[in-house]
Formats: structure tokens, C-alpha cells, sequence
């Protein structure tokens, strides 16, 4: 490692941040073109599946299609694996330094085998993938221009804030989740760059689709206080519904690697998929028409129907590995749960139909911090997606009741479940030794190990070595007998070669909380 890792000048900061503009316009150009190809693609395999059930006789043509599509797919994922799947785990993998990627030859894979998965009509989201390619265009603004490998680190982060944004145009909901999920760590400078690469990632979105909200939802009359038991209960729902989802698909994980040809389980996918396209379409695809339909007056049975069709559609389609993400899905499956809730309480309390569109965006947001366990971002994209900041206290008390349902429940959150799959997984590990030194960040929380300890207390990882404290304003050289205080800003040098072990008992050192006897 050189000295100018170290160096934090306001004109190297402005450069980073300059170059998270590049990031920002890349990103959200790329994942604005894929959200464009998507829609079109799962248009037309709409309107495929739709002619086989008008003309019997097509299917000669559509099930080869689907086989030759499945074959490609099938070759990307052997050839390119970091492209498979969602794309949050490997962007959490690469920024913790356990993973390493070629940008170029992921976001290719990741794009072309993504479009084709929708085509034929898995039930697989955006989102994930956008996140990926705007990692994919960080990393290559970062390799070219970054001057360290900190802020190379940092563009790759901006840049999967870009791919969010553009993918929801959703700003504010693309830095939140980067730092409260992906990153799970927060710095001045990260949340400048991320920001910037957000909102410009924005503006090129709003080129290609307007400045709308993505979902269209007429938000009428509020809950009233009284009625805010209604939300505990629905909270209650969500959080054990977002463990049972949880274990279902890491449980069809591990099921589906049963089946080592990865082509089988490619066209299992497919076959299930093409299956339920001629006996309840509603449930294929992404799921974002399905949302925009909802209404009062759907049957309980056949919302039901519809939540077990989707359900299971959505995790076929995603434990086989095939490239697309869980993120839309999930909060599709959370719409539902919403409007069956609704449907209860409006018929059976005799409540405003006018609150139905609000139970659905209240169950959306609790569904999505009950799996994801990052209730911030949850409230964020409800409140852009929908373009109302009304629901706020609502939206906060169904999200914090199904984050300590699901935690009760001793569910993981899944992307640092899916993380962990993979890190199980020795190929998709880095086949390249990384040496030198890196600099990462973190903060002294209040009841760590290292609370109001000297640094010489402490037992730290063999290649890590404390070289700055930033204390009240203060800076701070350390040295053994440095007592840390709570809330202390701490940098650090770690090895390169260990990364992913050291940046865990950095963690746990520094961040989790110290336990007493009583």
C-alpha cells in the first residue's frame, strides 16, 4: 500500500466525486437500457404464450425456442458464473474482497441472459441485475481513473446505487440500500459519491421513462390511530411470511443443486414456467402489470390463488441460478399479501374501500424488511415508488414489527444468506492471490468489545493495524495505549490476501456488542 491511501484532501475527494458523475452516467445508462429490454422482452413472451394457447399447433416452434434460449442461458452461466443469479450477493462478495470479477465480460453475461430469462417469462426482477451492472460500471470507471483501491471500492458502491435508482427511479431508496445492505457501512464520503451517482443515474432514467412514479396507486384518506392495531397484525403476517420465504428458497437451493446438469435445471425452470403460462399467466414475469391490476373486489380464493401461484412460480424460477433477481418478486408477493389483508378487514370491519390501496403499499414495505432485514430502504422505496410521503409512521411500525417477527424466527437476512451459499461454493471464489495492503473505515459503536478499551486490550486480526482515529473533529495518531471511546471513527490497513476473514473480525470487534455476565 502507498502513503496516498491515506490521503483524504478535499481535492482528491472532489475528484472521486467527479468521477462517480462518469459512474452515474454509465450506470444509469446501462440499467435504464436493460429495464427498457426487459419490458419489451416479457411483452413479447406474453404475447408468445398467448398465440400457443390460441393455436395449439405453435407450440412445435416455442418449445424448441425455449430450449435453444435455455441452452444459451445455461452457457453463460458455466462461462461467465459470477453472472448468475441475482447479483447482490456477488456486488456484497466483490466490495468485502472476496470475490473477484472481470466487469465486462458479468454485466455482457448478466444483461444478454437476463433479457433471455424474461422472454420466456420467469418470475425474476430487475433490480438485482441493475444493482450488478451498476457495480459492473463502477469497477470499470474504478480500474481506469480511481487512484486507490479504497476508491475504486467506493465507485463500485456508487455505482450499484445508480443501478437501483434507474431500475425504480428511486434515488434516495439506491443509496439507502447500499449503505444499510450492501456496504453495511456509512462514511461522509461514501454517501456524497453514492448520492451523486444516484441522482445523475436518475436523470438518465427520466430520459428513457418519464418522470412517474413506477407504481400508480391512489393513496386516499389515512388510518386512523385507533386503527393501528390492524398494522400490528399485518406486520405480524409479514415477518413470519418473510421467514417462510426465506427457508423456502435456500431450502430449493440446496434441492435444486441436487440436479448437477445445470441445463436441467435451467429448463425445469422453463418447463414450469411455460406450464403456468397456459394455465394462470397473471403469475409469470416480473410481476409489475400484476401490482398496477390490483383492486377491490378481486375474490379472497383467487387472491390466495394468485399468492400461491406467484409464490411458487418465483422461487422455481430463481433457485435454478438463472440470471435475475428476487427484489421485485418478493414485494409483488407482498402487494398480494396486502390485498388479501385488505379485502378482510375492509369486508370484515366495514372499513373505507379507499383504504385498500394502502394496505397493499403498507404490506409491500413490511415484506421487503422482513426478508431483506433493511427496513430503511423499505420505507424509502415505497414512499418514491408510490410519490406520497404521507404513510411515513404507518409504513415504519408494519416494517419494525415484521423485522423482530422475522428475527424471532432466526431468519437470516437473504442476501447475506445467499452470500454465504456462495462463499460455501469454492468456485466462485477469486482464483488470484491478492496482495498488498487495503484502507476500510469503521466506527466504534457504543457497547462493542473495543468500547473504552486501549488498543493494546485488543485482540486483532494478525494483518490489521488501526493507523488513524477521527475523534470529535480530531484527528488522532494511535498507539497502544490509545483508549477508544464509543463513536470513535476508526481507519484501518488490512492485508488484501485474507480480506473477507479480516473485514468479519474487524466486525466483530468493533461493532458487535461485548457480552457480560449479569
Amino acid at each position: 500500500m502507498k502513503l496516498k491511501d491515506l490521503e483524504t484532501s478535499p481535492k482528491k475527494n472532489l475528484y472521486l466525486i467527479g468521477l462517480s458523475v462518469l459512474v452515474g452516467l454509465t450506470a444509469g445508462l446501462l440499467a435504464s437500457l436493460y429495464r427498457l429490454v426487459l419490458e419489451k422482452a416479457e411483452a413479447f413472451g406474453r404475447f408468445a404464450y398467448a398465440q400457443v394457447l390460441h393455436a395449439p399447433m405453435l407450440a412445435l416452434i416455442l418449445i424448441p425456442s425455449l430450449l435453444l434460449i435455455a441452452g444459451v442461458i445455461t452457457f453463460m452461466m458455466k462461462k461467465y458464473p459470477m453472472s448468475s443469479g441475482s447479483g447482490i450477493p456477488q456486488v456484497k462478495g466483490q466490495l468485502q474482497g472476496t470475490f473477484k470479477a472481470n466487469w465486462f465480460t458479468t454485466a455482457f453475461a448478466k444483461f444478454v441472459a437476463g433479457s433471455l430469462a424474461m422472454l420466456g417469462g420467469l418470475s425474476l426482477g430487475r433490480e438485482g441485475p441493475s444493482v450488478q451492472l451498476g457495480a459492473s460500471m463502477g469497477q470499470m470507471v474504478g480500474g481506469k481513473l480511481a487512484q486507490t483501491e479504497r476508491h475504486r471500492r467506493i465507485l463500485m458502491a456508487s455505482g450499484a446505487s445508480a443501478g437501483l435508482s434507474a431500475a425504480f427511479n428511486a434515488p434516495l431508496s439506491g443509496v439507502m440500500f447500499t449503505l444499510e445492505e450492501v456496504f453495511k457501512y456509512f462514511s461522509p464520503l461514501l454517501l456524497l459519491t453514492c448520492m451523486t451517482s444516484a441522482i445523475v443515474s436518475d436523470a438518465v432514467s427520466q430520459l428513457f421513462f418519464g418522470r412517474g412514479s413506477v407504481f400508480h396507486f391512489v393513496v386516499k384518506g389515512e388510518i386512523a390511530l385507533q386503527d393501528y392495531w390492524l398494522l400490528i397484525i399485518l406486520g405480524l403476517i409479514l415477518g413470519a411470511f418473510g421467514a417462510l420465504y426465506n427457508t423456502t428458497l435456500l431450502a430449493g437451493q440446496k434441492w435444486m443443486n441436487k440436479i448437477s446438469n445445470v441445463y436441467w435445471r435451467v429448463v425445469l425452470s422453463f418447463a414450469a414456467t411455460a406450464i403456468m403460462a397456459m394455465v394462470f399467466p397473471l403469475v409469470i414475469g416480473s410481476g409489475h402489470s400484476l401490482i398496477n391490476q390490483l383492486t377491490f373486489g378481486w375474490g379472497l380464493g383467487f387472491l390466495l390463488l394468485v399468492l400461491l401461484g406467484k409464490f411458487f412460480i418465483s422461487m422455481i424460477s430463481y433457485v435454478s441460478g438463472i440470471p435475475g433477481g428476487i427484489f421485485f418478486p418478493l414485494l409483488v408477493l407482498g402487494a398480494v399479501i396486502g390485498a388479501i389483508f385488505a379485502t378482510l378487514a375492509i369486508n370484515g370491519l366495514n372499513l373505507p374501500e379507499s383504504w385498500y390501496a394502502n394496505f397493499v403499499i403498507l404490506a409491500m414495505a413490511g415484506t421487503f424488511t422482513a426478508i431483506v432485514r433493511a427496513p430503511m430502504t423499505g420505507i424509502l422505496l415505497l414512499v418514491e415508488m408510490t410519490g406520497s410521503f404521507s404513510y411515513l409512521l404507518p409504513l415504519a411500525l408494519v416494517s419494525l414489527v415484521a423485522y423482530v417477527v422475522a428475527d424471532l424466527f432466526n431468519s437470516e437476512p437473504i442476501y447475506d444468506s445467499l452470500l454465504a451459499n456462495m462463499l460455501a461454493d469454492k468456485s466462485n471464489h477469486t482464483e488470484e492471490t491478492l496482495e498488498g495492503q487495503l484502507v476500510i473505515e469503521t466506527i466504534v459503536q457504543f457497547d462493542s468489545k473495543a468500547g473504552n478499551k486501549r488498543i493494546a486490550q485488543l485482540v486483532m486480526p494478525h494483518d490489521c493495524l488501526i493507523v488513524a482515529i477521527h475523534r470529535v473533529g480530531k484527528d488522532i495518531i494511535p498507539n497502544g495505549q490509545t483508549e477508544l471511546l464509543a463513536g470513535d471513527y476508526l481507519t484501518l490497513m488490512i492485508g488484501q490476501n485474507n480480506e473477507g476473514e479480516t473485514r468479519r473480525q474487524v466486525q466483530s470487534l468493533f461493532s458487535e456488542k461485548e457480552l457480560t455476565e449479569e
